[in-house]
């Protein structure tokens, strides 16, 4: 059986969706490990694997029709999230209309949510994770039989559709398989805070413990949690941890193939000190630069952000969201200000670089006043990043169910935006206008200040890491 798994060009007339985090329209292309997981124990299983991205290979749609025309695979396999449902099944139905056979499987977070709009006689949903469900279901689908014994699957039967439950949580992450990046159709994939190439993905854990009432996780965390929800009438799924020493192997096999730099796409970086710094010591030696996302609450320990600096760490991405202690109170940040403060003051110490992520308008509090005074905090503490982003009321969200019970979306029902450019939200005080007017401007300050530029053009290392920062400003501000 030939199975690919497939990125389509952007069929909405919109730029094409970033599909690892699924809340954005992509500002810069990472490898999308998450696909490559279910893709590699295909591969290790005897199947002939393809892997597609047509967001890398230029996007044209008229190159994705003439694809349509010539190619023909038995199995297709989308992983979409809720900006790309509109072009994945367009795809789906074009990559039909040649080729009659084919099947589809359709994995992620908008399928797991609502996989009734995905469903149809040559397409099944795997609701959550789809690892210990994808070689049953190509199987069955291999062998032309029943699909009953496979749980935490949708499908259609006659004019029935079926919602099997049964879905679990993968327990042990280090049972599962190293994704096999040789499947990866390019490695034109970067990531402007790093300067090496070749760059890569990696995941070390699954899930978050915390509350931000607002809080979309990567996409596959989301789409673990949505099913885990639905099955479990919980708040959310455990939190399941690679071991160090999984990690660390997975880091050898990295270097071994000639990978220079790594993008931790985990939640939530650092999960206990002493697994940490065990961590960080194993993959020290392989020379790599990295950077993930962390909690400021986690990062007041010094052995730690020491750590991390000796390991490789070039950079880490903070969740700030506001300075305003109310608002990060209202919206179940479970995070001090000062915790912001002394987060920073540690990396820069240990010679690590900072993001900042800032949500504008995330509860009603949010004024124009509280959003000058976090701009003049960010100002003081002055990151090597900042990326402003109006907060969105994305679908299986307490924020998206609050905004819509207190009338704070401009539409009765969620649509897709880019919450880099858009607001979905307006408040009485705040409109929606105001929001993206104030986003716009805030870029601007932030990124056009002449000491900016100054530091980092005092920081670029070759002519192709100043053409990824290039991109990376150019499509933000685009």
């Amino acid at each position: 059986m030939k199975i690919l798994f497939l990125i389509p060009p952007a069929l909405d007339d919109r730029r094409p969706a970033e599909r690892i985090f699924g809340c954005n329209y992509g500002i810069y292309p990472q490898a999308n490990i998450f696909m490559l997981y279910p893709a590699t124990i295909l591969k290790n299983n005897g199947y002939e694997v393809n892997f597609l991205d047509f967001t890398i290979k230029g996007n044209k749609k008229s190159s994705f029709k003439k694809f349509c025309e010539t190619s023909s695979f038995d199995i297709v396999i989308f992983y979409t999230v809720f900006l790309s449902k509109k072009t994945d099944i367009i795809a789906r139905d074009m990559m039909h209309l040649y080729n009659k056979s084919t099947k589809f499987i359709f994995i992620s977070t908008e399928p797991t949510a609502s996989p009734d709009n995905f469903i149809d006689e040559n397409s099944v949903v795997i609701r959550g994770e789809p690892e210990e469900r994808i070689l049953p279901l190509i199987e069955a689908i291999r062998d032309e039989r029943g699909l009953e014994h496979i749980p935490g699957i949708s499908y259609r039967k006659g004019a029935k559709i079926i919602h099997q439950a049964g879905y679990t949580v993968v327990e042990d992450l280090d049972r599962l398989p190293f994704p096999d990046r040789t499947i990866l159709s390019s490695k034109s994939y970067y990531n402007p805070k790093l300067s090496l190439r070749s760059f890569n993905t990696v995941a070390a854990s699954r899930g978050c413990s915390f509350g931000c009432y607002y809080c979309v996780p990567n996409s596959l965390d989301f789409a673990r949690e949505i099913e885990f929800k639905r099955e479990n009438n919980m708040s959310k799924p455990p939190v399941r941890l690679r071991s160090p020493q999984n990690v660390i192997a997975e880091f050898r096999v990295l270097a071994e193939q000639g990978y220079r730099s790594i993008c931790f796409l985990d939640e939530q970086f650092v999960w206990g000190k002493e697994r940490t710094i065990e961590l960080c010591k194993g993959i020290a030696p392989f020379k790599m630069e990295w950077i993930c996302s962390a909690r400021a609450d986690m990062l007041q320990d010094k052995e730690i952000t020491k750590a991390m600096s000796e390991a490789g760490c070039k950079n880490v991405s903070l969740g700030i969201e506001s300075f305003n202690q109310e608002i990060l109170d209202y919206i179940g940040k479970g995070c001090k200000v000062e915790a912001f403060y002394s987060a920073v003051k540690n990396l820069k110490e240990a010679g690590i670089g900072v993001e900042f992520n800032i949500l504008l308008g995330s509860c009603p509090l949010e004024t124009k006043e509280t959003i000058k005074d976090t701009f003049k905090e960010i100002i003081k503490l002055d990151p090597d990043y900042v990326l402003f982003s109006v907060c969105t009321p994305f679908p299986y969200t307490v924020f998206h169910s609050r905004a819509k019970a207190e009338g704070w979306m401009i539409k009765p029902e969620y649509e897709a935006v880019d919450p880099i450019n858009e607001s979905f939200i307006s408040y009485p005080h705040l409109t929606n206008k105001e929001l993206n007017k104030i986003i716009r401007r805030l870029y601007f300050k932030y990124y056009f200040r002449p000491e900016y530029i100054c530091k980092t053009l005092t920081k670029i290392k070759s002519w192709g890491d100043l053409w990824n920062k290039l991109l990376t400003g150019l499509t933000i501000l685009r």
